[in-house]
């Protein structure tokens, strides 16, 4: 199944593409046709689409399972860590030198703005914050969180550590206490009330461009648990090394931490432990984003 959107269509175009598609509403046409027809279609759409805009949605074999294509539109498309995005370009003009041709813009507020993108680009590739909790089992509504932990990282180097154990109310399962060695004394000596312990990792990570490995898991915990104890909801830009590995070792047959660790030949010895997976994130992240 194909999606075409187009404004401005030239008559013949249209009759070309009522031969392949159905057009459900003016400019917009959908219908299932091979990948080879496809490319023809947008071939010919860029070729006869003079000062109108087209844009194109199919499924592809990614991530999200759809790839997008647009012509003539405002807005463009960024590959995110493997996952494509539309995004539409600000009024800033990125290249300093067309900047006359801009009315009433002058190079210096430009070159300021410029910095300003520049330096919220180095935040998310430099500063960020790594997270992995350990849990009692596999759902956020029934199980509970056990442990967080958490790195602090600027300019590529770890500033800092967040790891606390979290109290329940239930004893840890012997599948779980020999999976992650935290046993139910570990909770109840060192342990803090889960609110207390969501404040702390809110008050760590602040705005920083979260770090996980399997963010819906990690993440689906801790915003369940954040609501559930009327907290902000951790709702930060977010990297997924899952993804990223999913898109770039794609003949790895399984993606898991310990997995992906171990095909960059890293230490997986105490996985299943907060920190220690978060030191694994950390490095299969710099890792992915040499290859």
């Amino acid at each position: 199944m194909i999606i075409i959107s187009l404004t401005d269509c030239p008559p013949k175009l249209r009759g070309d593409l009522s031969k392949w598609l159905f057009e459900i509403n003016t400019g917009v046409y959908v219908g299932r046709v091979s990948a080879r027809v496809r490319e023809e279609i947008w071939t010919r759409i860029c070729e006869n689409v003079k000062n109108g805009q087209a844009t194109m949605v199919y499924p592809a074999a990614c991530e999200q399972k759809l790839e997008f294509r647009v012509h003539n539109t405002s807005w463009d498309i960024v590959d995110y860590d493997g996952i494509k995005l539309m995004r539409r370009p600000s009024n800033i003009v990125h290249d300093l030198e067309v900047s006359e041709q801009i009315t009433g813009v002058s190079k210096a507020a430009i070159r300021q703005k410029v910095c300003k993108i520049n330096a919220k680009k180095s935040r998310i590739n430099g500063d960020m914050t790594v997270i992995d909790i350990e849990t009692t089992g596999l759902s956020h509504s029934k199980d509970y969180i056990i442990e967080i932990g958490a790195l602090k990282i600027k300019d590529d180097n770890i500033l800092d550590e967040f790891q606390t154990f979290i109290k329940i109310p239930i004893s840890i399962s012997p599948p779980i206490t020999k999976m992650t060695g935290i046993k139910d004394s570990d909770l109840q000596e060192k342990g803090v009330e889960l609110t207390i312990a969501l404040k702390e990792l809110i008050d760590f990570v602040q705005k920083d461009v979260i770090l996980c490995h399997h963010a819906a898991f990690d993440l689906s915990f801790l915003k369940s648990s954040c609501k559930r104890a009327s907290l902000p909801i951790l709702n930060n830009q977010c990297i997924d090394t899952l993804v990223i590995a999913r898109q770039k070792l794609k003949n790895l047959q399984s993606h898991t931490l310990e997995s992906v660790a171990e095909y960059f030949s890293m230490d997986i010895s105490c996985c299943h432990r907060a920190i220690k997976d978060c030191y694994l994130t950390y490095g299969i992240y710099k890792k992915l984003k040499e290859i």
